[in-house]
């Protein structure tokens, strides 16, 4: 593939993809505002747009200058920008997918867990940037490469997919716990575990990342770096879309039949609307039979 119409199609694709997630990740923000539901898990989410968009705005400087030029400041920042906001955006979106968790948690031990494990994914996010900027600082003859390619040892994309699939199972596993302790209807515990398993493709993503990463493209491995982090920012956002919309989707069924409200379908609403399992009033939901 030529390299001037690889970084085209890599400034096309990641416009379209990081687009995409912004649009998304403002609407939820915008939701929770007016809905006055704002907690810790949005600003994990806002970390995680700001990331997105300043990777997006970083790939078009670094796709900029012809590539049989020695590349300039910008593009070299850029590169820098690219490589941390993807890892703050990633490691954002899955702390903001936890913060979730812990809210929607009864104060027992599984919350205890899932506070230690927030700060186990902060530690891992700062570790794995530190060991990213150490590689990239220790040599300077990328800097002058066309197109800009970081030397990053494989034992970095090594440690980068363990992490991911260490944490990405954690968030399946930690609300496969909580909903034992709820009383839902099948159909809406498969809806909520669906949009919690949604980490695991986060986690297949990340493989093809890494092969990118060892093969040494970087066109390639910024391309799916950019994907991964878009797709993990989503699938934070699920939780409150398809919270709304089953709320909405229910708010017309009830219109159109003019039955009274079921229980258990308020159950799946309250899984975005609660402050949190400390409230009294969500306490009575989840024992509510």
């Amino acid at each position: 593939m030529d390299d001037k119409h690889a970084l085209y199609r890599l400034r096309v694709s990641v416009t379209v993809i990081h687009t995409c997630t912004i649009a998304l990740t403002s609407w939820r923000l915008w939701y929770k505002i007016i809905q006055r539901r704002w907690w810790l898990e949005d600003v994990w989410a806002t970390t995680a747009l700001v990331a997105v968009i300043i990777s997006e705005a970083s790939v078009w400087i670094f796709s900029e200058p012809p590539l049989n030029s020695i590349p300039g400041d910008g593009p070299i920042v850029a590169y820098w920008l690219i490589m941390i906001s993807f890892t703050i955006g990633l490691w954002s979106s899955r702390l903001s997918i936890l913060c979730s968790i812990i809210r929607l948690s009864p104060p027992t031990r599984i919350r205890t867990v899932a506070c230690c494990t927030a700060s186990a994914f902060a530690a891992i996010a700062i570790a794995l940037l530190v060991q990213k900027c150490w590689f990239c600082a220790r040599h300077d003859d990328w800097k002058t490469a066309s197109p800009l390619n970081c030397p990053l040892a494989s034992s970095v994309g090594v440690a980068q997919v363990i992490a991911d699939f260490l944490s990405d199972t954690t968030l399946v596993v930690l609300p496969v716990h909580i909903l034992h302790q709820v009383n839902l209807p099948r159909d809406r515990r498969i809806l909520i575990l669906s949009v919690f398993s949604g980490n695991l493709l986060t986690t297949l993503l990340s493989i093809v990342h890494a092969v990118f990463f060892i093969k040494a493209d970087p066109i390639l491995r910024i391309l799916t770096g950019e994907v991964e982090m878009a797709f993990c920012v989503i699938v934070c956002d699920l939780l409150p879309v398809v919270t709304c919309v089953h709320k909405v989707l229910r708010r017309k069924d009830l219109e159109h039949s003019q039955r009274p409200v079921d229980n258990h379908a308020i159950l799946l609403t309250t899984v975005l609307d609660m402050p949190s399992s400390d409230h009294p009033t969500t306490q009575g939901q989840k024992s509510m039979p």
